[in-house]
């Protein structure tokens, strides 16, 4: 057997409502030559059964069970035995265009690229979205290349966050799932996914640490994967921890960026992700002290330990709010000046 063009990892847990459809669109890809590792992460309903079903019918499909770890060890224990010569990842909720493998591996092929990276559909929209929404997002007009170390490092710091001049809070999209990756450099520099049951988006720090590694990177102006934010998401979904998990990563972000980056040039970046940061867990906060009939005074108190943190205190001082788009300004300013029940009026708004 020839050795696959690229190996596409699929955690796997508890997804059986989605399994199908997401294996459905990676079997019937245009790029034939691949292999599919599905991880069941010791799901506890039929998500193991339909894997090994699909196995059956597809030699393409590799089925790994392990322990519960989460989803970031999940796709470690793939990259131990991929074969591909790329990597592609994608989460088993989700679903991908039949053609998005042979598009990445084709520019990635044709401009040597280490990396390749592409748009995402928004399916339901965002936090806020509608059922039935689709919302398409680009990060590239054309076909762009980083291949100088300065191009590189912006890409890095625009991965986490964005400047002011910048609409979304992330220049480039955080997500592995959206592109592919060369194989050889992931295992030469042992890079590996953190647990995010310790910090908020392995993704990105996988990201960093890759792009850390690389000569060259291309982005492309098409969107393939559809990102489905149905109740269970992770970014949909209500956690406690989230802003503790959220500071562990800034923290680790910083970490690395210290390495060969000067703290005025990230900084800016690092402020204008804990502003949306702040936006999230704030307004997540207050949908689910409305769905669970908690008290306002206690809602307070949850949304006072995000705006008075010296992060927040420093991000919102120092980043020029004037330049958000509007909804994201009014938003900060609440946070900023501790207007909370302001912030409770705006996401109940939104969210009707």
């Amino acid at each position: 057997m020839p050795q696959p063009e690229v190996s596409i990892i699929v955690p796997v847990y508890n997804a059986e409502k989605h399994l199908h459809r997401c294996i459905s669109s990676l079997r019937k890809q245009t790029l034939e030559n691949i292999e599919i590792i599905l991880v069941d992460d010791s799901s506890t309903d039929s998500s193991l059964a339909i894997c090994n079903e699909m196995a059956k019918e597809d030699s393409r499909i590799k089925v790994i069970h392990k322990v519960n770890e989460g989803a970031g060890y999940a796709r470690n224990t793939a990259l131990e035995v991929a074969t591909g010569e790329y990597i592609g990842f994608v989460d088993s909720d989700d679903f991908v265009d039949l053609n998005m493998f042979k598009a990445l591996y084709d520019k990635a092929v044709l401009y040597n690229s280490d990396l390749v990276m592409s748009g995402v559909l928004f399916v339901d929209g965002n936090m806020f979205g509608k059922e039935g929404e689709v919302k398409p997002k680009a990060y590239f007009d054309s076909d762009t290349h980083f291949d100088t170390e300065e191009s590189l490092k912006k890409l890095r710091m625009g991965i986490v966050g964005a400047t002011p001049e910048d609409s979304d809070d992330s220049k480039y999209g955080m997500s592995i799932w959206k592109n592919l990756f060369k194989a050889d450099i992931i295992r030469k520099n042992n890079i590996t996914f953190k647990s995010e049951r310790e910090m908020l988006s392995e993704d990105a720090l996988f990201m960093i640490d890759y792009i850390s590694c690389i000569n060259k990177a291309t982005g492309i102006n098409e969107a393939f994967y559809s990102y489905c934010r149905n109740g269970e998401s992770i970014s949909k979904s209500y956690k406690k921890d989230r802003f503790e998990k959220s500071l562990v990563f800034v923290e680790q972000v910083e970490k690395r960026f210290k390495k060969d980056i000067k703290q005025e040039e990230y900084q800016i970046y690092v402020y204008r992700f804990w502003q949306a940061m702040c936006r999230v867990i704030c307004s997540q906060e207050i949908m689910h002290a409305k769905d669970e009939g908690i008290s306002y005074a206690h809602l307070k108190k949850r949304l006072r330990t995000v705006c008075t943190h010296d992060l927040t205190v420093k991000a919102l001082k120092a980043y020029p709010l004037g330049t958000l788009p509007l909804g994201q300004r009014v938003f900060a300013y609440g946070v900023k000046y501790r207007m909370y029940l302001l912030l409770k009026i705006l996401v109940e708004l939104r969210n009707k």
